[in-house]
């Protein structure tokens, strides 16, 4: 037990370095904010751990926004009866299940077809071409919803918190019958074609890498300053602007409201901050 304790201390304490605290804000270039978090509800250490190990390219790419683009566009103000809850996924590493839910409960708002929040869980403990809270693929995620679909989240809630994954269940928590959604059509954007879709059609999943200095994020337009490359996240792209001269995108993360901007977070646009603009995911509704 003490072997236990010791290795899970040497584990937390490996993945928060307080010093990039303290290093991102005395930098006068820092667009952003770094914060303390131990004591709150978000831990690091099961970040990392739940991290997929692949590491996206941050090659620059060309990017220019389309002419037709407003400057600034938040989904939440757009469409405030579709904001969904800010999650928690604890340890389970299933945040491709999060971006793919999500992306797909808000596009089916704005087509018209509101079905409430659609569960992560029904994807975690279903899609047996993924991993459940060891990681997911976003093409095979979203392929999966277009074929075989997902519930709503009161019908199936978020459960494997704790990084146990249940069997794909055959009714709903309450007994009733489930009944599944489906993608219309899948899509994979390249960052030049994201703007048109978000505006029109609704959220997107995006996948970025995970370096250090991020676990400290708070507030801000996110650049990288500090740390080493942990590996790669999914979360669910929510719109764009502009803040102190430093255009960004806008996205909803999935590691509690404790965490970031309540739960949100900014990143840098246009250059491809930490792989951000490699691709996005996500599927057409049809009512």
């Amino acid at each position: 037990m003490f072997l236990f304790i010791l290795a899970n201390l040497i584990h937390a304490a490996a993945s928060f370095d307080p010093s990039i605290v303290d290093s991102v804000n005395k930098n006068r270039r820092a667009t952003w904010k770094a914060r303390d978090y131990r004591g709150t509800r978000f831990s690091p250490a099961k970040v990392v751990k739940s991290l997929d190990k692949t590491i996206l390219p941050e090659d620059p790419l060309d990017f220019m926004a389309p002419l037709s683009a407003p400057s600034s566009y938040d989904i939440r103000e757009a469409y405030p009866d579709y904001v969904l809850p800010i999650y928690d996924q604890d340890d389970c590493g299933g945040c491709w299940a999060f971006a793919t839910s999500g992306s797909m409960s808000i596009r089916r708002g704005i087509a018209g077809c509101w079905s409430g929040p659609l569960s992560m869980q029904d994807l975690i403990s279903c899609d047996i071409t993924n991993s459940a809270c060891r990681g997911g693929n976003p093409a095979r995620a979203q392929l999966w919803a277009k074929n075989k679909g997902m519930t709503t989240y009161s019908c199936l809630p978020f459960v494997s918190a704790s990084g146990r994954v249940p069997t794909c269940p055959t009714k709903c928590r309450n007994g009733s019958e489930i009944e599944r959604f489906k993608w219309d059509k899948t899509l994979t954007l390249r960052v030049d074609q994201v703007q048109e879709s978000l505006f029109n059609e609704g959220p997107l999943y995006a996948r970025f890498n995970i370096y250090e200095d991020f676990l400290s994020y708070s507030s801000g337009v996110y650049q990288h300053l500090e740390g080493d490359n942990l590996g790669s996240h999914a979360v669910i792209l929510l719109g764009w602007g502009e803040e102190n001269g430093v255009k960004y995108w806008l996205l909803q993360n999935s590691w509690s409201e404790d965490w970031g901007e309540q739960g949100y977070f900014k990143i840098k646009m246009g250059t491809n901050e930490a792989g951000i603009e490699g691709g996005f995911y996500g599927g057409t509704v049809v009512c």
